[in-house]
């Protein structure tokens, strides 16, 4: 029974080794009669598209990520103690609102020996005006008592000021992003004690080619997308446009954009679309004409005797399927679109549809 089948499976390797040959062979045949075709009638068919200049309505689209409209470090003003932190991390705050105690045990003292003093001079100029009343006191007393209160008050008024900088005091309104110190830390003036964050309008900022420039004006509407919340429209207007290039020749833009219910994050990435720009004079043709990389970018342009030339072209943006050619071709040339793999420069070519 064994050696049966293996009679049985050695006829039939055979029967398909002997069906895929004749196969091969047929397809073999097949492309050398196209070869042979291709040689007797001389020429090379190829498809082509007209070069034409149009009048484009621009679209361009940029990624971006949001900032805070407004982010300060707040640091302490004196040097001293750090007795207490009224606020914690993410807790919105408003302008004025106590933030932070410094330890001011010195200048509270200095404070009360000087509203004792105060006290003392107010009786001392009482009984000068009473003794001066029966012809006791001078009126050159009763000015020096007055002017020693003058002084009192003058340096009471000066300890009052230097207080205030052992209250620390938010600066504007908005959220706690992050604490830097911890209560009881000793503190210099300038040490930073935390980081606060203003999202009540976001700009997201974007970086635009130059090129663009002179179609971008501030107050333009622009419409955005997040990738957080995608279904969700959202239109700014341009705030402000960069005066200087950065290495790669981009200029910065801020878009503002109300920020509802704070839902925009600082750092979060959003697209920007620039739309219905001004129409621009410009040369597109199929990105399928393009020979070899965009970088040295060629194309095949049809001549006049059904011969091709191959030329270098300057390229530019895409639009769609689409590459705009800044230079190298001229109104009505015809470029190849299909067929340049078998092409070579004086080859000859018959334009079919």
């Amino acid at each position: 029974m064994k050696k049966i089948l293996s009679i049985v499976a050695l006829v039939a390797f055979v029967i398909y080794a002997s069906f895929t040959l004749v196969k091969n062979k047929k397809a073999i045949e097949k492309n050398t009669k196209e070869a042979l075709n291709i040689e007797k009638y001389n020429y090379i068919p190829v498809k082509v598209y007209k070069v034409t200049d149009e009048l484009n309505t621009q679209t361009i689209e940029e990624l971006g990520s949001f900032q805070a409209r407004q982010e300060l470090t707040v640091t302490s003003t004196a040097n001293g103690r750090l007795m207490s932190l009224n606020v914690r991390e993410g807790q919105y705050v408003s302008k004025g609102t106590l933030i932070a105690q410094i330890e001011s045990s010195a200048l509270s003292s200095q404070l009360a020996t000087a509203q004792a003093a105060l006290a003392n001079a107010k009786k001392d100029l009482e009984r000068v005006e009473n003794a001066n009343k029966v012809g006791a006191t001078t009126k050159m007393q009763i000015e020096q008592a007055q002017l020693q209160i003058e002084n009192i008050n003058s340096n009471i008024a000066a300890i009052n000021e230097q207080m205030k900088f052992y209250r620390v005091t938010a600066p504007m309104s908005g959220y706690v992003n992050k604490m830097m110190i911890e209560p009881g830390s000793f503190m210099m003036a300038g040490t930073p004690i935390l980081e606060m964050v203003d999202i009540s309008t976001v700009k997201l900022v974007v970086k635009v080619d130059e090129k663009w420039m002179p179609l971008l004006k501030l107050g333009q509407t622009v419409n955005v997308k997040t990738e957080v919340y995608p279904d969700k429209d959202m239109t700014g207007k341009i705030s402000r446009i960069g005066v200087k290039a950065d290495a790669s020749k981009k200029y910065e833009i801020e878009i503002d954009l109300p920020n509802n219910a704070n839902q925009l994050k600082a750092g979060m990435y959003a697209r920007a679309t620039f739309s219905n720009l001004d129409t621009i004079d410009a040369m597109y043709i199929p990105r399928s004409a393009i020979v070899g990389s965009v970088k040295d970018a060629q194309v095949y342009i049809v001549n006049a005797d059904s011969t091709v030339s191959l030329i270098p072209v300057t390229v530019g943006d895409y639009q769609g399927n689409n590459i705009e050619i800044k230079s190298g071709l001229q109104q009505d040339n015809q470029v190849v679109v299909m067929g340049q793999i078998n092409l070579k420069d004086g080859e000859k070519v018959a334009v079919v549809q």
